[in-house]
């Protein structure tokens, strides 16, 4: 595994010719993380659809200025977490890159970042979730429907991401493993 394809460079098309091709990257990782940024993109529309939309509704006088100020305060700082979230999906996709290639490449820290990587990409779907699930009764009523499929998109990306990490137990140390499970178990069924 000499050169580590950078993810964001393809477009979607080769994206997925890449995937389905007969190689270690892109694989189950970056595919769970590339899923979380689907998610995060998806979710960023909806924050510019509800911006728009209390535009409008100030516009035509359907709004107190105060109020539309507050809803779009919000909106705004929710976009701005759904785009840090966007790329920072994109940041583990590339990472679980490298972690395969220490693993492949037989770096002691292999084991670890392959099991690592797809750790974060579980927390950051989490952190997605979260804002999701909190910004969702607050939308636009007719896009709803496209927050709740994000919503959908990044509890799969999560599972996924733990599937990942649950197979990489067994490249682990006997010692290492028990604080891996237990992440494992902790961002499987959240507080």
């Amino acid at each position: 595994m000499d050169n580590i394809p950078i993810i964001k460079d393809y477009q979607l098309t080769a994206y997925f010719q890449e995937l389905s091709a007969d190689s270690l990257y892109p694989s189950a990782g970056s595919s769970a993380a590339m899923t979380a940024a689907h998610a995060a993109a998806l979710f960023a529309m909806v924050c510019r659809v509800n911006l728009r939309k209390i535009s409008e509704d100030l516009s035509a006088g359907e709004a107190s200025k105060e109020e539309s100020e507050n809803r779009k305060l919000f909106w705004e700082e929710t976009l701005h977490q759904a785009e840090l979230f966007l790329e920072r999906s994109l940041s583990l996709a590339q990472e679980d890159g490298f972690a395969i290639k220490y693993f492949v490449e037989g770096d002691p820290l292999g084991p670890g970042k392959a099991t690592e990587i797809p750790l974060e990409i579980a927390r950051c779907t989490g952190e997605i979730i979260a804002l999701i699930t909190d910004a969702l009764p607050k939308s636009y009523a007719p896009i709803r429907a496209d927050a709740e499929c994000a919503r959908c998109l990044a509890e799969g990306s999560r599972k996924a991401a733990l599937t990942v990490a649950q197979h990489n137990i067994p490249l682990l140390s006997a010692e290492e493993r028990q604080n891996y499970v237990d992440q494992i178990v902790e961002l499987a069924f959240p507080g």
